[in-house]
């Protein structure tokens, strides 16, 4: 059994998880700009700790079933990625010490970092594109636009929003 491949199939190749992602990077640089820096930190960490419940709240009202086999260790693999996000806290904290405006870009690295295995994990090569375009966005965002506070997640949203929907679009096309 392609074990790579029915991770795709089951889990929408992470679409819905990314879309809502998307909303979050989104919604919290809009509080962020709008409301308070700490209320956007304290939605962005609430709203990342819900990333897999509600990806997979919205897999299911858009008709996905089923989980991945018994033999495949997969979705193991997708556990310990989901634990590097908090793992790298520690940094992200070091970071807004010297600069509250880090915060974000210091997360898109994070989180760029994070998406690098979804390329083995999904057998998608665009996951490494995703992972190398959140690391220069992010790091981009530190050294030059450093004076928005936002700027990092609004360009964050937009990479999420767009390879949630190419990956969707793939998809649809290989399950067709």
């Amino acid at each position: 059994m392609d074990f790579v491949a029915e991770m795709r199939k089951t889990y929408w190749c992470a679409v819905p998880h990314t879309w809502y992602t998307s909303w979050v990077w989104l919604v919290s640089g809009l509080i962020g700009d709008m409301v308070s820096k700490p209320m956007a930190i304290v939605f962005f960490l609430v709203g990342c700790t819900l990333i897999f419940p509600i990806g997979e709240w919205i897999r299911k009202v858009l008709g996905g079933t089923g989980k991945a086999s018994e033999g495949n260790t997969l979705p193991q693999l997708f556990v310990q990625l989901a634990f590097t996000i908090p793992m790298g806290y520690p940094l992200v904290y070091l970071a807004c010490r010297a600069n509250i405006h880090y915060f974000f870009p210091a997360f898109t690295v994070l989180v760029g970092a994070h998406y690098l295995p979804f390329v083995y994990g999904y057998g998608k090569k665009t996951f490494g594109l995703l992972a190398v375009l959140l690391v220069g966005t992010g790091t981009l965002c530190i050294f030059y636009l450093n004076q928005s506070f936002s700027i990092s997640a609004y360009i964050t949203a937009g990479w999420l929003a767009l390879f949630g929907t190419l990956h969707y679009y793939q998809l649809k096309k290989e399950t067709a």
